[in-house]
């Protein structure tokens, strides 16, 4: 009977060690670099938003905004500017990630869009309200096409 109550008492104290020590990335953001794990957490935020603007699956993408941005823009305006200003977004054919810093409370990521002939800098800026991530907004820095011969 005492080997059986280890069985169940040493497994059941793991559980709760390891869900005591869940860090909380974006509890107290501190200027400077983010860290790898913040780097990580906010590069898959970005691209699954974009993954789901590529497919025009406009609720899915909004979801990924803040909800102050949700408060202040609704869907449709939301599916109007993306479709207007940020074509390169919904022909996305792969992203890659830059610097990302943290500054004033927010996060700031780069990203380099490639759709097919053309590159575009943006830069993300995110916020972490009670732990939730939100994209809060996107500004191209600069776009290029590929020269074709």
């Amino acid at each position: 009977m005492k080997e059986f109550k280890k069985l169940i008492v040493i497994p059941m104290v793991l559980i709760l060690l390891t869900a005591c020590s869940t860090s909380a990335p974006f509890k107290s953001l501190t200027a400077g670099p983010c860290s790898g794990e913040q780097k990580q957490l906010v590069g898959d935020h970005i691209s699954s938003q974009i993954s789901a603007i590529s497919k025009q699956d406009w609720p899915l993408a909004y979801s990924f905004a803040t909800k102050s941005f949700q408060d202040a823009v609704d869907i449709f305006s939301f599916e109007v500017v993306i479709t207007g200003s940020y074509p390169m977004l919904i022909n996305s054919q792969g992203v890659t990630f830059g610097k990302c810093e943290i500054k004033d409370s927010s996060i700031f990521q780069a990203v380099t869009v490639n759709s097919g002939n053309e590159k575009s800098e943006l830069l993300y800026k995110l916020t972490s309200v009670d732990q939730k991530l939100g994209v809060e907004a996107a500004n191209i820095m600069e776009q290029s096409s590929a020269l074709t011969t």
